[in-house]
């Protein structure tokens, strides 16, 4: 599972942007697991809605489209609580919310796991498949050490994407990039 992990890392480091990035992570997650559907939405820092960045299975028209508000859909049923929902027909599940224009339809099975980064959920990562099954705890454990990884490229992009801006000149010279201590002193 790690030598897996570790090489989907290695390839979207090779990325030019985030897309990029998303798009080998989404490909490369649904041929290790075997699933029809793999996606990512990411949460809009101006909305706090959900919105589809990049799938695998999933109609591609629906990318930077499709979108739940923070309050409906099993994605952000995930991203309130923080932790993973595996399901084998989500159709049934209550927070179960069709996207249309996705294709999602005639995909049962569901397994969803929030996108961390310093204790705040940056997205949700979702893998989905034509059986009604349950996914087994190690692929669980897979997609959450995934999605731990894929936290870390995402607040690398969205801090390159800041500084690419300010030396094109589409952004002001300043501004602001929080961090943490690593020690004190």
């Amino acid at each position: 599972m790690l030598d897996t992990i570790k090489r989907i890392i290695k390839e979207v480091e090779s990325a030019k942007d985030l897309a990029e990035g998303l798009n080998i992570i989404v490909g490369q997650i649904s041929s290790t697991m075997s699933v029809g559907v793999c996606s990512v939405y990411l949460k809009q820092p101006d909305t706090d809605n959900f919105v589809l960045m990049a799938t695998m299975g999933l109609n591609q028209e629906a990318v930077g489209r499709a979108c739940l508000a923070v309050d409906e859909g099993l994605v952000s049923l995930i991203a309130r609580r923080a932790e993973p929902i595996n399901l084998s027909n989500a159709i049934d599940h209550p927070n179960y919310r069709f996207l249309p224009g996705t294709g999602e339809e005639s995909y049962r099975s569901f397994l969803g796991v929030p996108i961390i980064h310093y204790r705040k959920v940056v997205g949700v990562l979702v893998v989905q498949g034509e059986e009604p099954r349950n996914f087994t705890e190690d692929e669980v454990a897979f997609l959450m050490t995934a999605a731990a990884q894929l936290a870390e490229v995402i607040t690398y992009s969205e801090v390159s994407d800041s500084i690419r801006e300010v030396r094109k000149g589409k952004r002001s010279r300043s501004f602001s990039i929080r961090g943490i201590a690593g020690s004190t002193g």
